[in-house]
């Protein structure tokens, strides 16, 4: 009993101060970058950061914003890692890591401003630069340099700096920074507002439908046939629009309810006729296509009201993709963690006899989790049909692949039982960062290929080895 109550007493970290400093640090960034002037111009006076983006006339110095949208993006996850270090204490050791790392991503402009500043042959703007400049400056150095102070070790192996930064989601946010800083430098187009974007809304379908793969081969299964039925009611949603004479609406919500059924029909046939789940999705993929191809015949959906396109609209200037992806991946990702369904998932697919035997239902399980992915694979089609003007008649090609990679790197176990979709949200986002920054190092898009099938290898390995050394 006294162990007990000394492990909880432990485990209890008074907040102090210095919990508190992610909060303040995001706080005064963003309000440098939003409300204070970032630079003082002859004919328009005062200019925030956030108006020298906006547009190329608005940059009468002709000052250096590649890699500037990096501030406020760096700046959210230093607040979110700061909510996180004042819920949980015993975290702030790893906390003052990967505010650092933020920090780092976020000092990369005023590198990119300063190489600029001194290449130029008349640049004279320095003393020109307003408060929020040097604020936003000093805020970054202060963010990497925080690390250096002294905090509480946590006495507690799952509070453990060593443990927190070795997962995956730890291990794929870093590389994502690292690619960042690497790539920016090199090259700072890359760092460019248009393409950060494009970084994080081009796969944000893919990681919505990444989400409810993740489920599945968390109950030890996998669904093959994802990519064909995203491409699939894709042309659906646009057909019931433009052929069919539907409200927008209705294009909108008849893939989740087609998608939700199709994934119950799966669900029926591996839980209950028990044919393995690879056989039953391998059949499927080749039956969509097939399906699409007959129906289409090649054609495209065209001609679609200006109403229909979801992906194209920016509420608050945020691609709403990115805000579907980040809603979404938030709320499985607390579904998982706290709900009972959720937790069966993981239960079942760690260990399907002792899930029985505690008395839960191996057809209900298999049936939610592929009914689940069949409704983020229909969202996720709603996603991709909507992002352009006209509908291709055939799916992208390996997009099945590119799902079952955003799982499996982001840390969800091919054999079943662990896994998170933060990490599959972050490896979708890794993927593209990846195959974006290919174009700016000049290297050909086939070693994106590569790297993906390299990525899935290193990644089954390490789980391997880490499987094996549990048992031991």
């Amino acid at each position: 009993m006294t162990a007990i109550a000394t492990t909880s007493k432990q485990a209890d970290i008074a907040l102090k101060p210095i919990h508190f400093a992610g909060i303040v640090l995001a706080v005064l960034m963003l309000g440098a970058y939003f409300v204070l002037p970032f630079v003082h111009q002859p004919e328009l006076g005062p200019t925030t950061a956030r108006v020298l983006t906006a547009e190329r006339g608005n940059n009468e110095f002709d000052i250096e914003t590649n890699g500037l949208e990096l501030i406020p993006v760096a700046s959210a996850a230093i607040l979110l890692l700061g909510v996180w270090n004042v819920l949980v204490p015993q975290v702030s050791r790893a906390i003052a890591v990967l505010i650092a790392a933020s920090g780092m991503l976020a000092l990369l402009y005023f590198v990119i401003f300063f190489r600029h500043y001194l290449a130029a042959e008349e640049a004279a703007y320095l003393s020109a630069m307003g408060p929020a400049f040097w604020a936003m400056f000093a805020l970054c150095g202060l963010a990497v340099l925080q690390v250096a102070i002294p905090r509480q070790r946590a006495t507690i192996r799952q509070y453990q700096l060593s443990q927190l930064l070795g997962n995956q989601e730890s291990v794929l946010l870093i590389g994502l920074i690292a690619i960042f800083i690497i790539v920016g430098f090199s090259n700072p187009r890359y760092l460019a507002e248009r393409n950060i974007t494009q970084i994080l809304a081009g796969n944000a379908y893919i990681a919505v439908a990444a989400i409810g793969m993740s489920m599945v081969i968390i109950t030890g299964n996998i669904d093959i046939s994802v990519g064909s039925l995203i491409g699939l009611l894709a042309v659906v949603s646009g057909s019931l629009v433009v052929d069919g004479g539907q409200p927008v609406w209705v294009g909108w919500i008849a893939p989740l309810i087609l998608g939700g059924l199709f994934g119950a029909f799966l669900g029926f046939i591996v839980s209950y006729l028990r044919v393995p789940s690879i056989v039953v999705t391998l059949g499927m993929l080749s039956i969509l296509k097939g399906i699409l191809i007959l129906w289409r015949a090649g054609e495209r959906v065209t001609d679609l009201p200006e109403a229909f396109f979801l992906a194209q609209q920016r509420p608050a200037g945020i691609p709403i993709t990115i805000i579907i992806m980040v809603v979404l991946t938030a709320l499985a990702a607390l579904w998982l963690r706290y709900s009972a369904t959720g937790r069966s998932f993981y239960a079942f697919g760690g260990n399907k006899e002792a899930a029985r035997l505690s008395g839960l239902s191996e057809r209900r399980i298999v049936m939610q989790a592929f009914i689940l992915n069949g409704v983020f694979a229909g969202i996720a089609s709603v996603m991709y049909a909507t992002q352009l003007t006209i509908i291709q008649a055939t799916p992208p090609p390996a997009l099945e692949l590119v799902i079952i990679t955003a799982s499996v790197v982001g840390g969800v176990s091919i054999l079943g039982g662990t896994g998170t979709v933060i990490g599959s949200t972050l490896a979708a986002i890794l993927l593209n960062a990846i195959q974006s920054s290919l174009v700016f190092v000049q290297v050909s898009q086939f070693w994106a290929q590569a790297i993906r099938g390299t990525l899935i290898l290193i990644t089954v390995l390490v789980d391997l080895i880490r499987r094996r050394r549990q048992r031991v």
